[in-house]
């Protein structure tokens, strides 16, 4: 693709390179105004370092994630366009895009394509309740302290979300709410609202909890990709802020979009006959199977057994036929293992054994086998059916019935009348 090799080939931009612990891969590219621009953000580069990245100046070369810290830049590069960043994800790239008041209209075009509309270019996020004390101009509220924070675990920790507020300095955008894909991870409280200035209180557009500060957007496929209405969220001046929680704020979102955490996958999954252990070619109907899968989770560098009560199994024929949720039974240091006795339906044909597992926040896990059930064999069905005795008693009923007024119709006669006596 040309979004993939041109990255490095930036015009008016400076871009380079970052190795990381990433299930995902371990290769970022960063955009920035210019090359000088770097040392704004050196911390939370820095802090990229300590989780083993390895940041260098590399040319020509692949990419597996992509940070856009450029939100005034109206092109990238030679080339790159919307069209090109929609493909990076579309192949499993992650992608971090962060805004401002100056955003251009590529950022709101690529923003469009995930549920995220941006304000109008020169709107600010304003709170005259929570926020930073300007130090120049007292009017000035536009460096928020947020603490509405999304409760989804796999992303955000209990340490941020009942942490320090954290320091916000941009616009706002709109969510789809309806969009099961996308999660606004930090919002507005009741006191906050958007407008072209802090002072024009009417030109307010979105208030209170409706104003999307950072969203958090997964794919089907499981790229991820994080907006950010405030490039000052990952600059110096705000996470150098002892007050506030930012420092640990960027770090769980960018660990979650690099897929450095809450990534779910399958070892492996089976299934077989519950008396014999065999795993067939085809069922037949009624048969009862046992159905195990083995599920992990990675975080702190390393596959953990993830735990879970609402792991289901699924068999389907067009229409599920069978929901069951499946048991934890065991687990090792890798792994836990999910098991289900399944009573296989007393239908047959062409059926999918599946276990579809979408939460938000991690990665989803679709597994599936297709299985051919079987009708049973002539001598394979039981002599009587227990369902059919009221019509076993009805027939016997009627051969006894017949028996009977045939035997009634066959010797009963007429009494024999008496002979008269004649003179």
């Amino acid at each position: 693709m040309r979004f993939l090799t041109t990255f490095a080939a930036c015009l008016c931009l400076g871009a380079f390179h970052v190795q990381a612990k990433s299930t995902a891969g371990d290769r970022v590219v960063v955009f920035v105004p210019k090359l000088d621009a770097a040392s704004e953000y050196s911390q939370f580069l820095d802090s990229l370092g300590t989780r083993g990245f390895d940041v260098s100046f590399e040319g020509d070369r692949l990419y597996d994630h992509a940070i856009v810290l450029s939100p005034s830049s109206k092109k990238f590069g030679s080339g790159i366009s919307v069209s090109d960043f929609l493909s990076f994800v579309d192949s499993g790239g992650n992608l971090i895009v962060a805004a401002s008041h100056e955003l251009s209209d590529i950022h709101r075009k690529l923003a469009l394509q995930f549920g995220v509309t941006f304000e109008k270019r020169g709107s600010r996020v304003v709170d005259h309740t929570s926020h930073l004390a300007a130090t120049v101009n007292q009017s000035d509220h536009s460096v928020v302290a947020a603490k509405q924070f999304a409760q989804v675990d796999a992303v955000l920790s209990k340490k941020v979300v009942g942490g320090k507020p954290v320091l916000f300095k941009g616009i706002a955008h709109a969510y789809d709410a309806a969009n099961p894909l996308l999660v606004p991870l930090l919002t507005g409280a009741r006191t906050t609202y958007s407008a072209a200035s802090s002072a024009a209180r009417s030109d307010v557009v979105l208030t209170g909890m409706s104003i999307g500060l950072v969203s958090a957007f997964q794919t089907r496929s499981n790229a991820r990709v994080v907006f950010s209405g405030s490039a000052d969220l990952f600059s110096n001046r705000l996470l150098g802020q002892k007050a506030a929680g930012n420092t640990q704020f960027v770090k769980e979102i960018s660990q979650w979009a690099f897929q450095e955490k809450s990534v779910l996958r399958s070892t492996a999954h089976r299934h077989h006959f519950a008396a014999t252990g065999e795993t067939p070619e085809h069922y037949r109907v009624n048969n009862e199977i046992v159905y195990e899968v083995d599920l992990s989770v990675y975080y702190d560098d390393a596959w953990h057994p993830y735990v879970a009560s609402d792991v289901q199994f699924e068999a389907i024929m067009l229409d599920p036929y069978i929901r069951a949720t499946l048991n934890r039974t065991e687990s090792n240091a890798a792994h836990a293992t999910y098991h289900g006795d399944i009573k296989l339906p007393d239908r047959y044909g062409t059926f999918t054994f599946r276990v579809n597992y979408k939460r938000t926040g991690y990665s989803n896990v679709v597994v599936q086998d297709t299985v051919g059930i079987w009708p049973l064999r002539h001598d394979e069905y039981p002599r009587f059916l227990s369902a059919a005795y009221p019509y076993y008693v009805g027939s016997l009923t009627m051969v006894l019935g017949f028996l009977a007024l045939s035997a009634a119709w066959l010797w009963n006669t007429e009494p024999k009348k008496a002979k008269s006596k004649t003179n």
